[in-house]
């Protein structure tokens, strides 16, 4: 019942007739976008998209504490990144914070990666002059690292990236935090058209994980986003498909 299917010349895809139980261990639970609406204040032009008003400049001389951040796995930037959605949190431009981070799209990556809580973490201008992240290539995209728009204030944004969506890397499925709350959606790559220019970007402190990989995206084109997990040993891809079958 196995069929194996080629997502590039890398990586091929197996099956396994105990895959759906892997799956649902390894994969963290998305919950669903949250359906609250933000305050008058968070919205600046379109709340839907991009950067909204960042709620304070990162710091442009970092403490040391803040010159890296600490280790961490790409599953748990993923894990972290998806314990915000569906919370009903809304989007600020006052330095608001929760949990110690801004409610803002850099204070959401900053908790995502683990950074310090030092000003509620880091903005848009201060990732890679701080040597938190690095500039990296398309295809080096994995799990756990970014899409930058490096202005600031409300021309900048970042979006955590979470895995393709497609195979041709067209579009990929993201947790973001804009004017209108937190997001895991689909955005096609780099970033929504008329919003500045995204460049990928990692965290320095992020770590391959050594067991499977959690991965979610809409490999199949299907109505709904599908999880699956990367096996590091093996270089393969084990996927669900919207109609049952693992491949």
């Amino acid at each position: 019942m196995s069929n194996t299917h080629v997502l590039s010349r890398a990586l091929a895809v197996t099956a396994a007739s105990c895959l759906v139980a892997g799956i649902l261990a390894a994969a963290p639970a998305f919950a669903a976008d949250s359906s609250a609406s933000p305050s008058a204040a968070a919205v600046v032009v379109d709340n839907d998209k991009g950067g909204a008003g960042q709620g304070g400049a990162g710091p442009s001389a970092a403490p040391a504490l803040l010159a890296a951040g600490p280790q961490i796995s790409r599953s748990e930037v993923i894990n972290r990144a998806a314990s915000w959605v569906g919370l009903g949190l809304e989007y600020t431009h006052t330095g608001q914070t929760y949990q110690g981070y801004r409610k803002d799209c850099s204070g959401y990556a900053s908790m995502a990666w683990k950074l310090s809580t030092y000003m509620g973490g880091l903005d848009t201008t201060s990732f890679v002059p701080n040597g938190v992240a690095s500039w990296i290539g398309k295809e080096d995209l994995k799990p756990g690292d970014a899409l930058l728009n490096d202005a600031a204030g409300s021309s900048g944004h970042i979006a955590l990236f979470a895995g393709w969506a497609d195979s041709s890397h067209s579009s990929y499925d993201a947790y973001e935090f804009t004017g209108s709350g937190v997001h895991h959606r689909t955005i096609p790559y780099p970033y929504f058209s008329g919003y500045g220019t995204f460049k990928p970007v990692r965290n320095n402190g992020i770590v391959d994980d050594s067991g499977d990989q959690p991965v979610a995206g809409n490999w199949d084109g299907g109505p709904a986003g599908n999880v699956g997990v990367f096996r590091p040993s093996t270089g393969q891809f084990h996927l669900r498909f919207d109609w049952g079958q693992p491949r």
